[in-house]
């Protein structure tokens, strides 16, 4: 899409008390998909409990190995005033970490919930490093080159492990019981549903202390029908808030006797960036879970995920400012020449600005070079067709070769869209084809990209039917759904070849 326009922003009014939300109207027929608010405070992140358990895993490892080297360093070198190479050391370092960490994870050491209290695991600290030592002499036995290392540096490397494991271990415990106080790993969970089994899993769930938030309970009752507890609003309210505000986990509260409400209910929460689950009665139904989880001791099937979850978001997030900054500076000086080939080419701003949709339907303000003698961002969509007079000289160049797309790595920098995902439309032109594609809001799970699955496919340019926008939003739901650090390479590396030029875009 290039410069194109967007309608005017709407706003309404949101009152989160106690956690839950005070509708201020009656619900509509059917949700607010369009997504015009500016809100800019919600992240895809999740602060997930297995990123800790993975980092702690680490440091053990790498306080071993730096123990390794400590050791040589005050023992070895220091006290016996030997030049042996540390590299045979630190080898060892490396064999010892890796047989410590198997031994701690077979011993539950990486419980999260052994972690958050520093009882327990010294006696597991020792026993595994006493594991790894003998491990360690029984591999020098084999190979004949225990004489190789000295007993004194062995006992001092168990003795540095123990004191960097254990203020490490201590560090992390106070750490976590105070991240957890404050509610750092709650996860925000939206109940709809106001019947029986929704004032059960709010019995429940106040049982777990800091681990859950009950953000509220929505339903759209028949007239006349009385709740079982507190309701906030109905679904459409519940996808509003889910726009605005972090909801990780929407829990369907029916029976599965209402198995089309249910279905319905999926189809339409399912734009929300939020694990979807369903707390029933256990009986077969027609839906197709992707598992069964326990949600605070009562089971629940899982009928949809979100697309990153534990170290995704980190990883992705790390990819793109990386990646994005080495071609900032790569492509500074190709910016420079293109800036200034379109200000001698026609007269207009250097930059244009557009507002699209970005993760969860939110507004950003997407940047690309002006391609066009006017900037049109108004109401009207008008796609650039083949010999439109509108693009500028050096304007269809930039498109044709889709260079005019470099200053969204600023975007990227920004955290406000991605190198590979979903490529972000006009408001006014997401607000018309959601109500003709299937699933197109799903899109907004994930942050927009400059490059996707869909573009290096060939499906670039001017979306003049329904049917070709349904096939682009076919492979972004693919890629959204099969997302990994390895496909993003992939269409990172094959984008020079297959997603720049196209005949397609005019």
């Amino acid at each position: 899409m290039h410069e194109t326009g967007n309608g005017a922003a709407t706003e309404r009014k949101a009152d989160a008390q106690g956690g839950r939300f005070q509708s201020a109207a009656m619900p509509s027929a059917r949700p607010d998909v369009s997504g015009r608010h500016e809100s800019t405070h919600q992240s895809p992140f999740i602060r997930s409990k297995r990123v800790i358990v993975d980092s702690v895993a680490a440091f053990d490892f790498l306080s071993i190995v730096g123990a390794s080297a400590a050791a040589k360093w005050a023992y070895v070198g220091s006290y016996l005033d030997s030049e042996q190479d540390i590299g045979m050391y630190l080898a060892l370092g490396v064999v010892g970490g890796v047989v410590a960490i198997m031994s701690f994870r077979s011993q539950k050491l990486y419980s999260p919930d052994l972690l958050t209290n520093f009882r327990g695991q010294m006696s597991r600290i020792l026993f595994g490093l006493a594991v790894t030592a003998l491990v360690l002499l029984g591999i020098g036995y084999m190979l004949k080159v225990s004489a190789q290392f000295s007993r004194g540096w062995m006992l001092s490397w168990f003795g540095i492990s123990v004191v960097f494991l254990s203020l490490g271990h201590l560090a992390v415990a106070r750490a976590l019981r105070r991240w957890t106080a404050m509610g750092y790993f709650a996860r925000n969970v939206a109940i709809y549903g106001s019947s029986e089994i929704a004032e059960k899993i709010i019995a429940r769930s106040s049982l777990q202390g800091e681990g859950i938030r009950i953000f509220g309970v929505f339903d759209d009752l028949l007239a006349g029908a009385t709740p079982r507890v507190v309701v906030a609003g109905g679904l459409s309210d519940l996808i509003r808030m889910g726009q605005i505000e972090r909801i990780d986990e929407v829990l369907i509260a029916l029976p599965l006797s209402d198995d089309r409400r249910i279905s319905n209910l999926v189809a339409q929460l399912s734009i929300l960036p939020a694990d979807i689950r369903l707390c029933p009665d256990m009986t077969a139904f027609r839906i197709r879970p992707v598992g069964i989880a326990s949600h605070a001791g009562i089971p629940v099937l899982e009928l949809a995920r979100r697309p990153l979850d534990h170290w995704g978001p980190i990883m992705k997030a790390l990819e793109d400012r990386v990646l994005a900054g080495l071609l900032v500076t790569i492509t500074a000086p190709l910016c420079l020449l293109i800036a200034l080939a379109i200000k001698l080419d026609s007269k207009g701003p250097i930059l244009f600005r557009q507002r699209r949709h970005g993760f969860n339907h939110q507004i950003i303000t997407v940047l690309k070079f002006r391609t066009m003698h006017v900037v049109e961002d108004g109401a009207l969509i008008r796609q650039a067709r083949q010999n439109d007079t509108r693009v500028t000289a050096v304007g269809r160049f930039l498109r044709r070769t889709s260079l005019d797309e470099l200053p969204q790595l600023l975007n990227v920098i920004k955290g406000e869209m991605s190198l590979v995902g979903p490529r972000p439309h006009a408001v006014a032109h997401n607000e018309y084809y959601a109500t003709l594609v299937e699933h197109y809001a799903n899109r907004h799970k994930m942050k927009p990209g400059i490059t996707g699955w869909a573009q290096i496919h060939g499906l670039r340019g001017e979306t003049d039917t329904s049917d070709k926008m349904r096939k682009r939003v076919e492979f972004d739901l693919y890629y959204i759904e099969n997302w990994s650090i390895w496909l993003d390479i992939k269409i990172i590396a094959l984008t020079p070849f297959l997603g720049l030029l196209n005949k397609n875009a005019y």
